[in-house]
């Protein structure tokens, strides 16, 4: 049964579920709603129209839903925060809209160098007899952000996220188990299939159902914030986890949550929604914002896999003999150095020497540092030692820091990571953080955090074809990670030579540290084309032939020159007819690594001479993988 409120039906039963909405409404007095409510739902449109957020109340709690084009990714979802115990978003209605347009572009490092922040975007106020907020939202064509804005005086506890992410039934969902330091293998599973409680560290991939598009559901701009994971409500959905309760003082903004969606894979890797709702670098720190010139992406010799890999003065300076001749521009010392002692000299004075001669090479140095206090020596998790540790390694021209174990994205850890990151950039530092969660960000506000870790990496063991043809749809939604590819040693496994440099391709990171032996690169007979491979790309397409855990096929330009990878994730050979319409009107030379089909330990180099109309034909093992480097005959 209804009653007519002005143009609004409402259920008397729903009126009778909450007293709050009893009073709010003054059903029994009044024929109209609050003067500050007005008829819901409220709709935000992306600027193409194909995306739709749906803002709407049920029973009294504030809902969302997500339509793409005709298909529903997000079902009625609750939007529910609780602060200082009180359910924010239960027993309220809609409040005045303020609509506003966001169109511009700006400079990113990683999968392509110009970013674009289109949206249709809206702040609605939440009315409620208790507790009023605002909800912000922003319809890009590829996904919708929203987030929590709650004034607040004093000081305050946000107790839960209880945002609801419910899906339609036959939604596949690829995700994994670890929320602390997100190194879970990936898995391919139906929403019906997930137990309550069970746990996933987005970004979780969702794949439609009628192939209707993709989507994935993570967050951005997390800042002064505990992260957010999901955890399975056992009724075709997620919830929102967040790593702890947030304590804060004044109004409180949450981080947004982001569903990204789009008609196919490429919409998804080049999505710019979580560096969009992320702040704009310091211009004062970054006067170049990511090309200030001080932040410099490249490639970095490691010693951590390679087969002499002993942490030693001597060795570095091994290490970067190797690097010099690679051509490459970094060697990452990692733990051990920190034990360095040679009669009265300390580790300082020895990092000091090898900084000295790496520079005459013209090799920089990046060194490893724990967050935590650990086997005897002190960490940097307070604000006292990480500047002290930060000034000695800019007066000794160290020019970056992987600093590990966090192993929580609590607000703690977050807090820690924003003033880490500024401290770095006051001196000139460029920073890679392990055992960390996942990116939300950073690498827009600072440019100085190349990469990061969070992600199931060459350290572990092998298959790797099930990751390699999985991580790039999944974790690498998120931002740059580092995984450390190519081996070409012990850890080879299953995957062929083409494979492991394809994924050197494929795998973003703008501090590309490789887990191979640089000895054994530069005995390889693929040496000059790895030598090529930049950091950071221009312009990335994700090729339509590629299939989450089954084939990986990338088109990345930087420059004028054009790269191609190719990684096979099932045991059975794979032949593809390559068209490249991508190319501009012209002659081509093709440089090619192709599998070897009786070794995986092994590659065929091809040269020929190609025009942009005629396609290439690839052949890949089970297993195996495809390199092209195409270049323009001027």
């Amino acid at each position: 049964m209804y009653k007519l409120y002005g143009n609004i039906k409402i259920s008397l039963a729903s009126c009778l579920a909450s007293v709050s909405i009893i009073l709010l409404l003054a059903c029994s007095n009044t024929n109209a709603l609050p003067q500050s409510a007005i008829a819901s739902p409220v709709i935000v449109k992306s600027p193409d129209g194909n995306v739709r957020l749906v803002v709407d109340t049920k029973n009294g709690t504030l809902t969302y839903s997500v339509i793409f084009n005709k298909s529903t990714v997000i079902q009625p979802s609750a939007m529910v925060m609780v602060v200082n115990g009180k359910k924010l978003g239960s027993n309220v209605l809609l409040g005045k809209v303020q609509r506003y347009l966001v169109n511009e572009t700006y400079t990113i490092t990683g999968v392509h160098s110009i970013a674009s922040n289109n949206c249709n975007a809206a702040k609605i106020n939440i009315v409620s007899a208790q507790s009023p907020f605002m909800l912000e939202a922003k319809v890009f064509n590829n996904g919708v952000a929203f987030r929590y804005i709650i004034n607040n005086n004093g000081e305050a506890v946000v107790n839960k996220d209880s945002t609801e992410f419910n899906l339609e039934p036959g939604t596949v969902v690829w995700s994994q188990p670890n929320i602390k330091y997100y190194e879970g293998k990936y898995t391919r599973n139906k929403i019906e299939d997930f137990k309550a409680g069970q746990l996933a560290g987005p970004p979780a991939t969702l794949e439609l159902r009628n192939n209707a598009g993709y989507a994935a559901i993570t967050e951005g701009g997390l800042v002064d914030f505990a992260g957010m994971s999901l955890k399975a409500t056992g009724t075709n959905g997620f919830i929102a986890n967040l790593t702890g309760v947030v304590k804060k003082t004044g109004n409180i903004e949450s981080a947004w949550r982001i569903i990204e969606v789009g008609k196919d894979l490429n919409t998804l890797v080049n999505c710019d929604i979580i560096t969009n709702v992320s702040p704009a670098p310091d211009a004062q720190l970054f006067p170049g914002g990511n090309l200030t010139n001080w932040v410099k992406p490249g490639r970095s010799v490691w010693s951590w896999l390679a087969t002499k890999r002993a942490i030693t003065l001597d060795n570095m300076k091994h290490f970067t003999d190797l690097a010099a001749e690679l051509g490459f521009e970094y060697n990452l010392v990692d733990e051990g150095w920190g034990d360095w002692k040679d009669g009265t000299r300390d580790r300082w004075d020895m990092m000091k020497e090898l900084v000295d001669y790496s520079a005459k090479k013209g090799v920089k140095i990046w060194v490893w540092k724990a967050y935590p206090d650990r086997n005897g020596i002190a960490g940097i998790n307070t604000l006292e030692k990480r500047q002290a540790f930060f000034k000695k390694c800019e007066d000794i021209g160290v020019i970056g820091l992987k600093v590990d174990f966090f192993d929580s994205e609590s607000q703690e850890i977050v807090d820690f990571y924003q003033a880490a990151l500024k401290d770095a950039a006051k001196a000139h530092l460029m920073m890679d953080f392990h055992g960390a969660n996942k990116p939300t960000g950073e690498n827009r506000t600072w440019p100085n955090e190349l990469t990061r870790e969070a992600i199931r990496g060459l350290e572990n063991q092998s298959p790797w074809a099930p990751g390699n043809t999985t991580l790039p749809f999944t974790r690498y939604l998120a931002g740059p990670a580092d995984f450390t590819p190519v081996h070409f040693g012990n850890r080879i496994g299953e995957v062929s030579w083409a494979q492991h440099i394809a994924s050197m391709i494929v795998f973003t990171s703008p501090l590309m540290c490789l887990g191979a032996d640089p000895q054994s690169i530069l005995d390889n007979p693929c040496k000059l084309i790895i030598q090529s491979i930049p950091p950071t790309w221009d312009e990335t397409i994700v090729l339509p032939q590629s299939k989450i855990g089954e084939l990986v096929l990338y088109a990345r330009r930087k420059g004028t020159t054009w790269f191609i990878a190719g990684m096979n994730g099932l045991g059975e050979v794979k032949k593809i007819d390559l068209n490249l319409s991508f190319l501009k009107k012209g002659s081509y030379t093709v440089s090619t690594i192709n599998d070897d089909p009786n070794k995986q330990a092994n590659a065929v180099l091809l040269n020929q001479k190609q025009r942009e109309h005629q396609s290439i034909n690839i052949v890949m093992n089970a297993f195996g993988g495809y390199v092209a480097k195409i270049e323009s005959i001027k």
